[in-house]
């Protein structure tokens, strides 16, 4: 396989027009992705708190905004993967003073979660937390108990209860689950802030990690960053406290992103000074908390890190606030798996903070936060796999493709020689690729392909034909 072809993903519009990523700068804006104004309706109320990526693509994002692209969408929408309002989501939340949604989690079952601080929900009193359907209407199913407020930080485990920031755990009914018992909770956090959970991590254990601004867990000493047993007790056999330093008397910063690598490393982000490392704010940290000296960043000595996501390479997307040059510049900066700068990347700088940053599934990164850099609140730029151009729009082959919809294996017919053959969902990731030298007819094992819509695409001599797949096990 060749190099540009290892690299090539697609995208499809929604007449499944034909678009392959040739290799570019990484780090620049992206051109396919249009949201017109962004979030407002000024820069000032425009603000955005969340973005997560659902598994067919779409972006759900969260905020303390009122419109989309000028049209009323209050604190969450859903946007297309070209940036477009998904019009099969509409938000049941109603406008109030100081509202937001700041964290949104989603369900196996499609369905989201979500959390911040707003007071109706679908015409019903609701505080902090909710659950909606897919398509943004209010789960009357999910009860959570009164009292609730101001959720800051939430995740669901694989069993489908619902941790909160606000030290409980939910039942996926919405119901107090008391198996969890977080004691008197954190407290000792001084400073700006206050006292609060800012991210939490579900390992593949069970265990929680919880991150934010404090220095005692149910009367324990431990600061910024902790590990929970199953039941809510701290783990002692993990203790993170050396990796962060006082910057004034009491005050430690804080812990704003966690991040669980694959081989049981942990990236953290955040405020924080580190005596024992050579930059502030981003730091990699072994299994049982302390510091891994393998990540260092070089560059920097004086950075706050608000949110951070990992490639699947392992290279490291961070948004900062750089107190370097250009002086308290925000942000969006890759670095290495040894914690170097990638030069390779073109860093991109706004003008207010970044909040929470993706690595979408195509590869491109997407960031929002409350930046007015036209459009307000959200911006994409190009990863590993950028800017996508037009290779056909007619068919320059005839291929076809049987049975479809498919259930376990299929044939694709007329595949003529020295040609690639590449299967894609509609996110654009590619589950499928093969290349001929002589013309062909291919069997594919498809029963592992989740149930769904694909293309399947046959490229020859920069020219490409495309058959839709309906996938159905």
């Amino acid at each position: 396989m060749n190099t540009i072809m290892k690299k090539t993903i697609f995208t499809v519009t929604t007449t499944f027009l034909l678009f392959v990523k040739v290799i570019a700068q990484t780090g620049i804006i992206d051109p396919d992705f249009n949201v017109g104004t962004g979030f407002g309706p000024d820069q000032w109320t425009g603000k955005c708190e969340t973005i997560v990526q659902q598994p067919d693509g779409k972006l759900l994002v969260g905020g303390q905004f009122e419109t989309f692209n000028e049209e009323e969408e209050i604190y969450i929408t859903r946007l297309n993967l070209d940036g477009t309002r998904d019009l099969s989501f509409s938000s049941p939340l109603e406008d109030g003073w100081g509202n937001s949604v700041n964290v949104i989690a989603l369900q196996t079952d499609g369905k989201i979660i979500i959390g911040g601080n707003f007071r109706q929900t679908g015409g019903q009193s609701q505080l902090g937390i909710a659950r909606l359907n897919a398509d943004g209407s209010f789960d009357q199913n999910f009860i959570p108990p009164a009292g609730i407020q101001n959720v800051s930080a939430l995740a669901i485990q694989p069993d489908g209860k619902i941790v909160l920031g606000n030290l409980m755990r939910l039942h996926a009914d919405g119901s107090i689950d008391s198996s969890f018992n977080a004691g008197t909770g954190i407290s000792g956090g001084t400073g700006i802030g206050g006292v609060r959970v800012n991210s939490i991590a579900v390992q593949s254990d069970g265990k929680v990690l919880i991150g934010g601004h404090y220095s005692s867990y149910n009367d324990n000493s431990s600061v910024l960053l902790t590990r929970l047993n199953s039941d809510g007790t701290m783990d002692n056999t993990f203790n993170a406290n050396a990796n962060f330093s006082q910057a004034i008397d009491g005050f430690y910063g804080q812990v704003y992103a966690i991040k669980l690598l694959p081989d049981g490393k942990i990236m953290i982000g955040g405020n924080y000074g580190n005596t024992n490392s050579t930059a502030f704010g981003v730091d990699r940290l072994n299994s049982d908390g302390s510091l891994d000296t393998t990540f260092q960043i070089t560059h920097s000595t004086e950075i706050r890190n608000y949110t951070l996501d990992i490639q699947p390479d392992g290279k490291v997307l961070a948004a900062n606030v750089n107190f370097g040059a250009p002086s308290e510049a925000f942000v969006v900066e890759r670095y290495h798996t040894d914690g170097s700068l990638d030069t390779t990347f073109s860093k991109k700088y706004v003008n207010r903070d970044v909040k929470d940053l993706i690595v979408q599934n195509d590869g491109n990164i997407t960031f929002v936060g409350y930046f007015n850099y036209n459009p307000t609140g959200i911006m994409r730029l190009t990863g590993d796999s950028p800017v996508s151009t037009i290779v056909s729009e007619k068919p320059a082959f005839d291929i076809n493709v049987y049975p479809n919809p498919a259930g376990k294996i299929i044939t694709v017919a007329n595949v003529p020689a020295a040609s690639s053959l590449i299967i894609s969902d509609v996110t654009g990731k590619v589950v499928y690729y093969s290349q001929t030298q002589n013309e062909q007819i291919q069997t594919i094992n498809v029963s592992n392909f989740p149930n769904g819509i694909y293309l399947v695409r046959v490229i020859k001599n920069g020219t490409a034909t495309t058959k839709k797949l309906v996938v159905k096990n």
